[in-house]
């Protein structure tokens, strides 16, 4: 018996003899036990296949992947079901390591990207998982066919049937706990009749698994002064990369640095080139220290008001806010 752990940890499915079950853990006063959500799947010649066989992605490649490890994992440890290498089109890979997940995501979009920076920003945010498969493929072959639409195939309308993906799977804190949630990303103008079939597979696969939170986002939803400002930040939230960066000298300088940028009525650049040359610093280092404040949340400014370094910056300090509420 092979048992595959989907995103959901009370999932899973697996297949014993001839078919292949969805199960979900469901609680029973203080134990939990697991229901069947889907058994219509048996496996003939070593492929599943609902009702009748279809031509479906290579198995060879989804049990190559599985074996990978794609689409499973969390954290640092998840791997995302495709990777920017896997698709023709132009693909996105974070510089630098996530905020949240200490490793490097891929996307499919520049949409995507920008997405990633609202969430790499919300304090309730545990985990993103992008590029996460809806597996097994007959179980979304099913849902089509229940609707009667057409299922998503490798290169448009030609190819075998492919495996579905949602662009995040996203684990958030609640005063509940955890809960799960998944977005799917696209620009306003590209949603059209076909690809709100798409989307309704999509949504009905995770109804089936208990997960109601599924939503799409779009480019009308994306905040644009507030994503150049993360994207402005992002590659400073960490000093690994800066060999002449130390928290000592981060302690040292920014109270320096505030005062600065409270009293001086100059631009930030300005600021910063002037601290450096004083204090004899590498060009630049001030700059990344201001960033990396600010990508902490120890200094905060209006993030929804592109910072133009070329202008003065008005921020706060948290510790110095918090020690004016406690008196």
């Amino acid at each position: 018996m092979k048992i595959f752990i989907l995103g959901d940890s009370n999932v899973k499915w697996y297949n014993k003899g001839e078919y292949l079950y969805i199960l979900k853990a469901v609680p029973r006063g203080s134990l939990f036990f697991f229901k069947i959500l889907y058994t219509k799947l048996k496996i003939i010649g070593g492929n599943t296949v609902a009702k009748r066989q279809r031509k479906n992605s290579s198995e060879e490649k989804i049990q190559k992947w599985i074996k990978e490890g794609r689409g499973q994992g969390e954290g640092e440890d998840y791997i995302p079901w495709l990777k920017i290498q896997d698709v023709a089109s132009k693909g996105y890979a974070t510089r630098d390591k996530g905020w949240k997940t200490n490793r490097i995501h891929h996307f499919l979009s520049d949409l995507e990207l920008k997405y990633l920076y609202t969430l790499e920003w919300s304090p309730y945010v545990e985990d993103i998982r992008e590029q996460y498969p809806l597996l097994p493929l007959e179980k979304t072959l099913a849902i089509a066919e229940e609707l009667d639409v057409e299922h998503p195939k490798e290169d448009g309308a030609s190819g075998p049937y492919k495996v579905i993906t949602s662009d995040f799977f996203i684990v958030f804190r609640t005063n509940k706990g955890l809960e799960t949630c998944v977005r799917t990303i696209k620009p306003e103008n590209d949603i059209d009749t076909r690809e709100l079939q798409k989307f309704e597979i999509e949504k009905r696969y995770f109804q089936d698994l208990g997960i109601n939170n599924w939503k799409v986002v779009t480019d009308l939803d994306i905040p644009k002064d507030f994503i150049k400002n993360i994207e402005w930040l992002y590659d400073c939230k960490s000093i690994n990369n800066r060999p002449n960066i130390t928290e000592t000298l981060i302690d040292s300088i920014s109270p320096m640095l505030y005062k600065a940028l409270k009293t001086e009525v100059t631009g930030l650049s300005t600021i910063a080139l002037k601290y450096d040359d004083r204090l004899g610093l590498e060009k630049g280092s001030c700059l990344f220290i201001i960033k990396h404040l600010l990508a902490n949340k120890v200094w905060v400014t209006d993030m929804e008001k592109q910072i133009n370094p070329s202008l003065p910056l008005i921020v706060s300090n948290i510790k110095e806010k918090s020690e004016k509420l406690l008196g």
